[in-house]
C-alpha cells in the first residue's frame, strides 16, 4: 500500500513538471510575434530579330532587246508572202489564228503575245507590286487603239493587252495602272546564332539553305488588229510598261493569280500554242513532257503534232528549246475548254508545272 502511494506521488510530480514545462514553452513563443524576409533577381532581354526581309527580283529583259517591241500587219502581207521578206526558217503563228500583231520571242520566231516576265517576291512577308502602262502615240498618223481585242472589222483597229497575273488592261494613251500583292514566305527563313568577330554571339534572322514555295506574276503582252487596208503612212504606237514595288501593310490579302516561282529551268504556253522551255542545265536538263487538257486526259508530248526549235539547246549542256504545236493540236485543246496543265520533267527527276489557258 506504501508502496502504490509512492508510485502514485511520483507520477504526479512528473505530471506537473511536463505541464510547467508546455506552459513555458507556449509563453516563450507567443512573446514578440512577426518576421521578413527579402529576395530579388534582375530581369534581361535575350535579344531582337528583325524578320522583316525585303528581297522583290524584278524582270530582266536582255540588253540589246525591247521586251515590248512589236509588229503589227494589218493587211497579213507576212501571212500572203509565207513570209518571204524574212530569214529562211522564220516561225510565224498559224494562218488561221494568226492576229496579225508579232512579238519577237526567240531567234527567228515570233508569236502574238509577247514573253512572259516575272516579278518574284524572295520576301519574308508580302509586298504591293504596281504595274503601269501607256501608249505614246505619233500625232496624226498612228492607227486607232481599240478597247477590247474586239477590233472593228470596217477601220483599221489595233488592240494591245497588257496581262498582270489573270488581269488583262488594254493599252490606251491615259497611262492605266495594275495593282497585285504577292504573298511572301517566312517559312523559308530561319533564326540563327552568329558568332562575331570579337567572339560574342548574336542572333540573326536569313534565308534557309533550300527554300520552295516563292510567289510571283506574270507579265505579258498581247496584240490584234483589224485585217483591213491601211494608208501607207500609218504608224503605230510605242507602248511603254514600268513596274514598281512597295512592302505591303500587314494583314494584306495576297492576289490569289499569282504563280509559283523555283529556280532552274521553266516552262510556259502562249496563246499561240508555244511552249518556250528555258534554262535547262548539264544536271537539269529535258527528260520528257505531258499535257494535260481541259478534260483532265494527260498526253504525252511525243503522241502529238509538234515542231521543235533547238536552236539554243544541248543535250548535254542545256540550255533553251521550244515547242510549236500544230493547228490541230491547238485547236483540240480550245475545244477541250478549261485549263491546259503543263508537266515538265528533268533529267534528274524534278518536275516543273505551268497551267493556262488558250483560246
Amino acid at each position: 500500500m506504501r508502496k502504490t502511494k509512492k508510485m502514485m506521488a511520483l507520477a504526479l510530480a512528473t505530471s506537473m513538471v511536463l505541464g510547467s514545462s508546455m506552459m513555458a514553452f507556449a509563453a516563450e513563443g507567443d512573446a514578440t510575434p512577426g518576421g521578413s524576409g527579402n529576395v530579388s533577381g534582375a530581369g534581361s532581354v535575350e535579344g531582337h530579330v528583325n524578320k522583316e526581309v525585303l528581297n522583290v527580283i524584278l524582270p530582266t529583259v536582255p540588253s540589246g532587246s525591247s521586251a515590248f517591241a512589236y509588229t503589227m500587219d494589218p493587211e497579213r502581207l507576212i501571212q500572203g508572202t509565207d513570209a518571204a521578206k524574212y530569214a529562211e526558217g522564220t516561225v510565224f503563228p498559224a494562218a488561221d489564228s494568226d492576229t496579225g500583231v508579232y512579238f519577237l520571242t526567240d531567234a527567228n520566231t515570233y508569236s502574238n503575245t509577247s514573253n512572259t516576265y516575272q516579278v518574284v517576291n524572295k520576301s519574308s512577308c508580302d509586298v504591293d507590286l504596281t504595274v503601269k502602262v501607256k501608249a505614246t502615240q505619233n500625232t496624226g498618223k498612228d492607227i486607232t487603239l481599240a478597247a477590247n481585242n474586239g477590233v472593228s472589222t470596217t477601220a483599221p483597229e489595233l488592240y494591245l493587252g497588257l496581262k498582270v497575273g489573270s488581269t488583262e488592261q488594254a493599252v490606251s494613251a491615259t497611262e492605266a495602272t495594275v495593282n497585285k500583292t504577292l504573298a511572301g514566305n517566312p517559312n523559308n527563313f530561319v533564326i540563327t546564332v552568329n558568332t562575331k568577330e570579337d567572339n560574342t554571339k548574336e542572333y540573326t534572322y536569313k534565308e534557309k539553305d533550300s527554300t520552295s514555295g516563292w510567289k510571283a506574276m506574270d507579265i505579258s503582252l498581247t496584240g490584234t488588229v483589224s485585217k483591213i487596208d491601211i494608208s501607207s503612212d500609218t504608224t503605230a504606237p510605242t507602248v511603254d510598261v514600268t513596274w514598281s514595288w512597295t512592302k505591303a501593310a500587314d494583314h494584306s490579302t495576297p492576289s490569289t493569280d499569282a504563280v509559283e516561282f523555283s529556280e532552274g529551268p521553266q516552262i510556259r504556253m502562249n496563246n499561240d500554242g508555244l511552249i518556250t522551255m528555258t534554262g535547262f542545265t548539264s544536271t537539269q536538263n529535258y527528260s520528257s513532257l505531258a499535257v494535260t487538257d481541259g478534260e483532265g486526259t494527260k498526253w504525252d508530248i511525243g503522241d502529238s503534232p509538234y515542231t521543235w526549235d533547238l536552236t539554243n539547246y544541248d543535250a548535254t549542256t542545256g540550255g533553251d528549246a521550244n515547242i510549236q504545236l500544230s493547228d490541230g493540236w491547238k485547236n483540240f485543246l480550245i475545244e477541250k475548254g478549261g485549263d491546259v496543265i503543263l508537266e515538265l520533267t528533268l533529267s534528274d527527276g524534278t518536275v516543273k508545272t505551268f497551267t493556262t489557258t488558250i483560246s
